[in-house]
């Protein structure tokens, strides 16, 4: 059995060896070539870049009554236009203002939209997101780590108009099986 385990191991390094001294020479104008176009599918993300407003009420599981919600927020593009960057404060009343950072890109791989998200309470997660371009209805899903755990998060943004989009954000805890928390609003550009 050692022999067997040896040999395999072996074999192994001396194939990583001759693999590594297999790479081609480039330039770096042909490594620039390799750089694939920006995907059409970026457009989209256009229904999401400027300044906004919104107003929404959270439910959370451990209280019995909804607290009202604002905030604010802008979001650009980068250099290249290949991904979206998104700063927003986000009050609920009786909590102090929380401050976010989020990121949209394009996976062409997977044909879904990829976001990652940090904040100021601590909390760090990555999500996926499609449209359904009959509705104007953006989908999305999330998995969350932050100062209760991790957590999922699922929901939907319908775009209204040019300047209006409608939301509903749920978060559940235990696997996705226990629903902590509900956000509903309404954003508006300006």
């Amino acid at each position: 059995m050692f022999r067997v385990i040896t040999s395999r191991t072996i074999l192994v390094l001396m194939t990583g060896l001759l693999m590594t001294g297999c790479m081609p020479k480039m330039t770096i104008e042909e490594m620039r070539a390799m750089t694939p176009p920006r995907p059409v599918e970026l457009d989209k993300l256009n229904a999401f870049v400027g300044k906004w407003k919104f107003t929404g009420e959270t439910k959370m599981a451990m209280l019995d009554e909804a607290i009202q919600s604002t905030g604010s927020g802008e979001t650009r593009w980068n250099d290249s236009k290949r991904f979206l960057i998104g700063n927003a404060t986000f009050t609920m009343e009786g909590f102090d203002p929380m401050i976010g950072h989020e990121t949209w890109t394009y996976d062409a791989h997977t044909g879904k939209y990829r976001s990652t998200w940090t904040d100021s309470m601590g909390a760090t997660g990555t999500g996926e997101s499609w449209i359904d371009e009959k509705t104007g209805t953006w989908y999305s899903k999330a998995k969350s780590r932050g100062p209760f755990g991790t957590t999922y998060m699922k929901g939907w943004m319908k775009i209204i108009d040019d300047n209006t989009m409608e939301w509903v954000w749920s978060e559940y805890a235990m696997f996705g099986l226990m629903k902590t928390m509900e956000m509903k609003g309404t954003s508006t550009r300006q």
